[in-house]
This record gives C-alpha cells, structure tokens and sequence, in this order.
C-alpha cells in the first residue's frame, strides 16, 4: 500500500505554527520557542561536523595524492543522456574531446529528441549508421593522441533511467562517467576521476562540480554557486569518512561491471543518481565486500543552473521528491547495525533532514512572530537569534573558503569577497523561501506518488535557452569557430 503522508505533514506544520503564533500573541512564547533553539542547535552542529570532517578529508587527500600520468591513456567511456540539447551539447562534446590522458569513447542517448539534436551531431562529426536509424557512430580526430569514438544512440522517448541503461548496455571500457549535456570539464576532468579506481576498491566517484556564471549571472545563479560549493566541499568529508550518499549525475564515474552488477540505473525515480548510491551501500554492506564510495577533488567541472525563481523550484521539486522516495524505498537501513555508518548515522540523519523543512519554516514563523507580535525582550531574542546565525553562516563559509583557497590555488572562486557576503545575508530572507517552496512541493508529489519527469533543461527567462553553436575545441578539430569561453566558472 502507497504511503502517502501529505495530509499528515501539512496537518503537523499548520498546527505547529498556529500553536506558535497563538503563544507569541498571548506573550506566552516560552515553550515553543526551543523547537527554533533545537533547530538552530541542530543545523549548528551539523555543519559543524562537516567542517572538520571536510578538513580531515582534505588533508588525508592531500597526502596520498600523486597527479595521474597522462601518457596512461585510460580509456573510459562517457554517457550522456540527453533530451532536446542541441543548444549545447556541442560545447560539451568539445570539453570531453578536448580530454588529456584519456581516449574517451563518447555515447550519446538521446532520450526522444525533437530539436534536431540527433541530426546535428550525424552531420557534425559524420557518423554512420550502425542498426537502422537508432545506432549511429563515428571517429573523432584529436590532435596529437588517439582519435575519440561517439556513438549516438537515438531512442525513443523512454525516461532518463532508460537512456541511461540503454548507453550502460553498449558501454566497453572499464570505467563509465556519467555526464550532463550542459557541464564542461576541465582538460585534466577525466584523467583525474579515472586515477581514483587504481586502488582497486572504490566502485563509484564524483568530481568536484562549480556553477557556471557567477559572477556576472542573476542573484538566483549566485546563491546555487554558493550552494553548491559549500556541498562539494562537504562531499569531500563524508567519503572520507566513508557515509558519502551521493555520486552527482552530472559528472560522476562508477566502474562499468559493477553498475551493471547491480542492475543499472533504475527506471522509476525521480533521482538516478542518487538511488543507485544506496543500491550500492546496501548490496556491498549485506554482501560484506570492501569498497569505496570517493571524491575526486581535481576532477573540476563547470555547470548550468536555473536562472529564475520557477525553473529553480521545479528542479528542487525534483530533487527533493527524489529524496523522500529514495529514503523510504531504503527505510530497511535506517538504524541497522549490519550497515554500519551508513545505518547508524548518516541514514538517521537524513531522516531529520527529510523533515528538517518543516522545522525550519516553522522555526522562522516563530522568530518573525516574536519580532511582530511578542513582548520587547522576545523582539530582541528574534533579531539576537537572526544576527547570531546570520554571524555563524559567515564565520563558517568564511572559513570554508580560506580552506578552498589553500587547497585550490588555482581555483579562484568566481565570487569575489563583497558578493560572497552579500550572497551569504541574503540567502536566509531570499533564496531560502524558494528552496522552501521547492520543498513542500516535493512533499506534495512524494504524497501522490509521483516518481517520473519529463527530462528537459531549465531554460533563463524568455522561454528560449542560450545559443552555443560551435564548441570551442571544434575549431581545431574541423567542426566549427570559437563562439563563447565558459571553461571558467
């Protein structure tokens, strides 16, 4: 029977804030203000953990790490399931051609395409038919190292999860990286992630993942820069201390025999790559084999991001929704002791953070309250708790990005010091609210059992996406002209 715990959610977050609002009212705020102080304890010592275990990563990863040698040549095939991205596909491509240490051999599942995607990749690089008009390949010449192999798979309309598995099933090299059609990659991006399975034991890793855009992009791209950042460096601890609970999609590798081990990428989910990270925790930790789950600092990629406020939410939704399902179909592991870490801690934790939204939002209807409503020594409590946590946000990122910076030197972030900050004091009165709307939402299709989407790119304002013709690196291979530099976050 489908659980579907909507009403009952909404139920608990109506009564809370109207108990709330009623003891503010009546000047008796006393006790329900400590479900904010508990919130506030929580999300405190939370980022405070992830701190030091980031650091502690950092460090165990700076002394075991040795640049890969790019003569090695590994060969690792690159999935991209692509739905309608003929806007920038091409740029992509270019980034993955353009790869040192590597002899990528490229598939493209086109998941239904209609936007001549299909037909400007055969005409592009000249490939032939292989089986009838779904199978196409081709050769792509590279200077100065062994030419590239694309092959474009051109499938009906079947769902991202299937795109995938159809790529997974004509994939050859022993590692497989999963990417976006809208994320470049830096020059050394996959000779990098690729090193990280020498050691034999890590059957799945992520890169390191930046906004593109920044700088000069809406407050909207800002804050997910932000956003995202502080996630990937967070990322870092947890593999390192072995909880990692996500590998991102947009660019990550898994070894090739494994993923299909397990059954490949499933096809009821709002979040792939998310799920198959579970699958993997679960059927290794029952299995009691060794294995990895890590992060690949130098493995750099750069991204798009939704541009306005409703693009943004319906990829939260997304997300989210993804969360909720994945976590319930998993509920088996929460708190087990055969999963270990995984069980123990970081499942558990999840959980809060699955309901943690709600104990946000009613945390800051309490705070507004007071300020509003409340006695004179409740209005200085609101505005002592906003500037205190607002202080920590700072103290914190600041800290975050002094570590980046002495880790990373060559990866200045694209924010400078005066946007940051102002980022950080607007996050909490400006972007929280739209990643709240994202998450009740989500709420709203985990209750209804929503579980598919319609793959398709955000687009900026005005309904049509950016024109990228032309990749950057095609000028050289023969394909086309340098139109726009966007190797830079």
């Amino acid at each position: 029977m489908l659980f579907r715990p909507y009403g009952y959610v909404l139920g608990l977050v109506v009564l809370v804030i109207g108990c709330s609002i009623w003891g503010l009212v009546t000047g008796q705020p006393e006790a329900i203000v400590w479900l904010t102080m508990g919130y506030l304890a929580y999300e405190i010592s939370l980022t405070l953990f992830l701190f030091v275990a980031t650091a502690l990563g950092i460090a165990a990863w700076q002394r075991g790490y040795r640049p890969p040698c790019p003569e090695a040549a590994h060969p690792v095939s690159v999935l991209i399931a692509a739905h309608n991205e003929a806007d920038c596909i091409l740029e992509t491509l270019t980034s993955v051609f353009g790869q040192v240490g590597v002899v990528p051999e490229v598939i493209v599942a086109s998941d239904g395409s209609t936007d001549g995607m299909n037909e400007m990749l055969i005409r592009t690089f000249g490939l032939t038919a292989v089986d009838g008009q779904e199978r196409w390949c081709g050769e792509v010449p590279r200077a100065d190292t062994a030419p590239a192999r694309l092959t474009l798979l051109a499938l009906p309309k079947v769902g991202k999860g299937a795109a995938l598995n159809a790529g997974l099933r004509v994939a050859e090299a022993e590692r497989l990286v999963t990417l976006d059609a809208d994320t470049l990659l830096a020059p050394r991006a996959l000779l990098e992630l690729a090193a990280t399975f020498e050691d034999g034991v890590t059957v799945a890793a992520g890169g390191f993942i930046y906004v593109r855009g920044a700088a000069g992009g809406p407050w909207m791209v800002r804050h997910q820069y932000l956003e995202f950042f502080r996630n990937f460096m967070w990322r870092i601890g947890l593999a390192h201390c072995g909880v990692c609970l996500q590998v991102s999609g947009a660019f990550g590798a898994f070894r090739t025999a494994v993923l299909r081990e397990v059954g490949g990428f499933s096809e009821a989910t709002l979040v792939e790559d998310y799920e198959i990270i579970y699958r993997l925790h679960e059927v290794y930790q029952r299995l009691g084999r060794v294995y990895a789950i890590r992060v690949a600092p130098a493995a750099v990629a750069y991204t798009d991001a939704p541009r306005t406020p409703w693009a943004f939410i319906k990829q939260r939704t997304r997300w989210f929704a993804g969360f909720l399902n994945t976590l319930w179909d998993y509920r088996r592991m929460i708190g087990a002791p055969s999963y270990r870490a995984i069980g123990c801690f970081m499942l558990p934790v999840k959980v809060v953070d699955a309901l943690l939204p709600i104990w946000g939002i009613t945390s800051l209807f309490i705070l507004v309250g007071a300020f509003l409503f409340g006695r004179e020594q409740w209005r200085w409590y609101a505005v002592a708790l906003f500037g205190a946590k607002w202080l920590y946000d700072l103290v914190l990122t600041g800290l975050l990005v002094s570590l980046h910076e002495r880790t990373f030197p060559g990866r200045p972030l694209s924010l400078g010091r005066v946007r940051l900050v102002l980022t950080i004091l607007t996050e909490a009165i400006g972007f929280h609210w739209f990643r709240q709307a994202a998450v009740l939402n989500a709420y709203r299709w985990f209750g209804l059992g929503i579980r598919r989407w319609e793959q398709a790119r955000w687009q900026p304002a005005g309904g049509k996406p950016p024109v990228r013709t032309a990749a950057p690196a095609l000028s050289w291979l023969g394909f086309g002209k340098r139109q726009q530099d966007h190797s830079q976050p």
